[in-house]
């Protein structure tokens, strides 16, 4: 069964929303206050790989030789 575009995907949702719910969970038994600035990023670089959606890296190839002037 195909998905029509622009229609998010139904599993990817779940599993993001229980991922957050594991976060903020995470959040308060850990006392998140209680954490120098280091171990607060470190958590945030490791959290964030799961919630963002990764970047795909951008090329600037060109397919054919272009004159440079016309």
């Amino acid at each position: 069964m195909v998905r029509t575009a622009g229609v998010p995907n139904k599993i990817t949702l779940e599993v993001k929303e229980k991922l957050q719910l594991l976060i903020d969970d995470l959040k308060t038994s850990l006392g998140v206050n209680e954490l120098d600035a280091n171990q607060r990023i470190k958590m945030l670089q490791i959290v964030l790989q799961y919630t963002l959606p990764r970047m795909k890296q951008a090329t600037n190839e060109v397919s054919e030789d272009l004159p440079l002037f016309m």
